[in-house]
C-alpha cells in the first residue's frame, strides 16, 4: 500500500495505515462499522401516517412483571433522587386505562390504578388511600398518567398527525410533526426515519413553553411489534423526571377490567386530592 511502512515498519504505524485505508474505503461502501447507516429516502406524510395507523391497530394491551422505575427531582438547582423501584404494569390503550405496582427491598411501595383523567392511589406504609383528577395530577408530578402512554399507541388520527394544520419536517433522522391549534404550536411529534416509530412527543402551553417531553426508546421486537423497552418523561416547569424501564413486555393480552379499578381498603385514611394540599399526604411529607 502506497505510503505505508514495510514489514519492518512498526506495529503502530501499519495499524495507523490500515486505519486510513478503512477511513477511505468504508464510506464509499456505505459500510457501517463507524456509526448507524444513512436513513432510507424521506418518505411522504401519507406514508409515515399509514406506517404508524397499521402499527396502532396492531396493539390494543402490555403488561410487563419486570419494570424498573426512577423519579428523579429537581428544585433550588439540587437533584435529588427517589430509590430504584421495581414491580408490574399493566396498560390498556382503549380505556385508556394504567395499573403499576411499585415495590422496593420487596415491599409495596405504593399501587396506581388510573383510568382516563382519575387515579385512585394506594401508600401501605401510612395505609393512605389518595384519589382525585386532573386538579390532583398538578399536584402529584411523579406519577405516569395514562394519556401520557396513550399518546404513542393511539395513532396518528389522535396525535395530531392528520389535522389540516399539521405540518410535516424532514430531520437528518427524524420526521417531526408540529400539531397547531389555533395558529400555535402545541405538540410536536418525532417519528424515526429507520425504522417509522413515533420516538418523542412534547406538549406546549399556550405560551410556547414545555409542558411535557414523553420520550420512547430502545425499540426491540416484542410479539411481533416494535415496542419500545424505555419511557421516559420530563415536566421541565415542575423539575420531574420519571423512566421506566420495560423487562419483558407482553403485546396484547386479556386484562381483566377490575385491574384498574379502586380496590377497598377499610380502615385506611382517605385523601380527595383534588380538594386536599399534597401535604394532606403523609407519605409526602418528608418530600
Amino acid at each position: 500500500m502506497r505510503g505505508c511502512p514495510d514489514r519492518d515498519g512498526s506495529v503502530v504505524a501499519q495499524l495507523v495505515c490500515v486505519l486510513l485505508a478503512l477511513g477511505v474505503v468504508l464510506p464509499a461502501t456505505g459500510c457501517c462499522l463507524f456509526g448507524p447507516s444513512p436513513p432510507p429516502p424521506p418518505l411522504s406524510s401519507d406514508q409515515v401516517v399509514a406506517a404508524l395507523r397499521a402499527d396502532s391497530k396492531r396493539f390494543r394491551t402490555v403488561t410487563d412483571n419486570n419494570i424498573t422505575l426512577l423519579i428523579t427531582e429537581t428544585a433550588d438547582g439540587r437533584t435529588h433522587r427517589l430509590p430504584r423501584f421495581g414491580g408490574n404494569l399493566g396498560f390498556d390503550r382503549e380505556k385508556p386505562a394504567l395499573y403499576l405496582l411499585a415495590e422496593k427491598l420487596g415491599q409495596t411501595a405504593f399501587w396506581l390504578r388510573a383510568r382516563g383523567m382519575h387515579f385512585w392511589l394506594a401508600l401501605p406504609r401510612t395505609q393512605e388511600v389518595v384519589t382525585g383528577g386532573p386538579v390532583a395530577y398538578a399536584k402529584l408530578p411523579e406519577f405516569i398518567r395514562p394519556d401520557e402512554v396513550r399518546g404513542f399507541f393511539s395513532g396518528p388520527d389522535w396525535l395530531g398527525l392528520t389535522w389540516p394544520s399539521t405540518r410535516m419536517a424532514v430531520e437528518q433522522d427524524d420526521y417531526r410533526f408540529d400539531v397547531y391549534v389555533v395558529g400555535a404550536l402545541r405538540r410536536q411529534v418525532f417519528v424515526d426515519r429507520r425504522k417509522v416509530v413515533v420516538t418523542a412527543m412534547r406538549s406546549y402551553d399556550a405560551l410556547g413553553r414545555t409542558v411535557t417531553e414523553v420520550r420512547l426508546s430502545k425499540h426491540r421486537p416484542a410479539d411481533g411489534l416494535l415496542f419500545p423497552r424505555r419511557l421516559t418523561i420530563e415536566r421541565p416547569p415542575l423539575g420531574v423526571t420519571l423512566e421506566l424501564r420495560l423487562g419483558n413486555p407482553k403485546i396484547n393480552p386479556d386484562i381483566r377490567p377490575e385491574a384498574f379499578e379502586p380496590a377497598e381498603r377499610p380502615g385506611w385514611t382517605h385523601v380527595n386530592l383534588d380538594v386536599r394540599p399534597r401535604s394532606a399526604v403523609r407519605a409526602f411529607r418528608a418530600d
